[in-house]
């Protein structure tokens, strides 16, 4: 999906992030957490929505041309996407002899 940079800076989430708790061996893509810390977080999420963003929401999202796996559309185009995938022009085209 070719988006701009801003766009996915704001709105898509990065498939390489990881959260890793100090007494834990792993660390796992997706956080579920106990009820008690869920309700806090939800919480926090709604009466604080700028200071969760700033302590915990900016470590998930996509860092745009700040991450080695975003690539430019090309030319001078203000739009790219998440190279981890493979490019969005080689999915789903018929033409091409797989």
């Amino acid at each position: 999906m070719l988006v701009t940079e801003q766009y996915a800076k704001q709105n898509m989430w990065c498939p390489l992030a990881r959260v890793r708790w100090k007494g834990s061996a792993v660390a796992f893509n997706r956080v579920n957490m106990i009820r008690r810390n869920r309700l806090f977080n939800a919480a926090f999420r709604t009466f604080f929505p700028r200071l969760h963003w700033l302590f915990r929401a900016k470590y998930f999202r996509c860092l745009g041309s700040g991450c080695m796996m975003w690539r430019r559309e090309g030319g001078n185009s203000q739009r790219g996407y998440c190279g981890l995938a493979g490019t969005p022009i080689d999915v789903g085209l018929p033409d091409q002899g797989r």
